[in-house]
C-alpha cells in the first residue's frame, strides 16, 4: 500500500523539481510535488522559471539538428566525470 498522504517541504520539492516537470518521478512522489507546489507562493517562482525555460529551451529546438560534435563530447566528460555511466 502507498502513502498518499506523504508531505514534503520546499527543499524536497525544489530539488525534485526538474524531475517532476519532466515526470520521471514515481506517482506517490509526482503527486506529494505537485500538491507542494500548487500551495507554496514560496516554491512558486522556481517553478514558473523552471517552466518558463524549458518552453523556451523548446522554442529555440531546430527538428533534426543535432548539437555540434565538441559540445556532445563536453556534455558527456562532465556527466562522466558525476558518475554518469553510459549504457
Amino acid at each position: 500500500m502507498t502513502d498518499r498522504t506523504t508531505e514534503i517541504d520546499c527543499t524536497a520539492a525544489v530539488q525534485q523539481l526538474w524531475d517532476y516537470l519532466d515526470e520521471e518521478l514515481t506517482d506517490d512522489r509526482m503527486e506529494a510535488v505537485r500538491r507542494h507546489l500548487s500551495s507554496c507562493s514560496r516554491c512558486l517562482p522556481h517553478r514558473a522559471f523552471a517552466e518558463s525555460f524549458l518552453a523556451a529551451l523548446a522554442a529555440t529546438r531546430e527538428p533534426d539538428r543535432r548539437a555540434p560534435e565538441e559540445l556532445r563530447l563536453r556534455v558527456l566528460t562532465t556527466l562522466q566525470s558525476a558518475g554518469y555511466t553510459p549504457s
